[in-house]
């Protein structure tokens, strides 16, 4: 996969057309609107789509270089991916709290976040501390390196599994 720094960084530095931001600004509204039916069902449905789309329109404005493409059916993947490992995060944290000779061997790795700058890695750092045991604990000033503080040496092994899954989302080759 190449970096940013192979590409010059030339794709989050480019300024992204309207059609781009248009295209993103749809699809952040559908997010956000089937967000809102179901935490608030049809309750409210105007104030929803009012809210949905001054988030989806300001986000598409102020969206630094080019928005990265994302496929609106592989979001229900990568949603259901995030829902079970969240879930796993869960119980694991739970169980190890009723059971506390439960072995625990905190740890601290650095991952090389190989996904191109912007919404990719913005959203890989976010998601790292849902998975099981890890917690996003730094990030190098490049954004490049991040630091994850596991309970578990295997836990960090999520990190990749994530990263690997946002290149899905995002349709980036590796």
């Amino acid at each position: 996969m190449a970096t940013d720094a192979e590409n010059g960084g030339q794709h989050a530095n480019m300024a992204a057309t309207k059609k781009q931001r248009w295209t993103w600004a749809m699809q952040i509204l559908v997010v956000l609107m089937l967000l809102w039916l179901l935490l608030n069902g049809t309750d409210r449905f105007l104030a929803g789509l009012l809210a949905a789309s001054a988030g989806a329109g300001l986000g598409a404005w102020l969206v630094s270089g080019q928005p990265h493409p994302w496929k609106p059916h592989r979001l229900l993947w990568f949603a259901g991916f995030f829902l079970w490992e969240s879930l796993k995060g869960g119980v694991d944290v739970a169980w190890r709290a009723i059971h506390p000779k439960l072995r625990i061997e905190p740890c601290f790795s650095t991952h090389r976040i190989e996904l191109p700058a912007g919404q990719p890695r913005t959203l890989m750092v976010a998601t790292v501390s849902l998975l099981p045991g890890t917690l996003s604990a730094d990030l190098d000033e490049a954004g490049r390196d991040l630091e994850v503080h596991a309970l578990m040496p295997e836990a960090i092994e999520s990190v990749e599994r994530l990263e690997n899954w946002v290149a899905w989302l995002f349709s980036i080759d590796s």
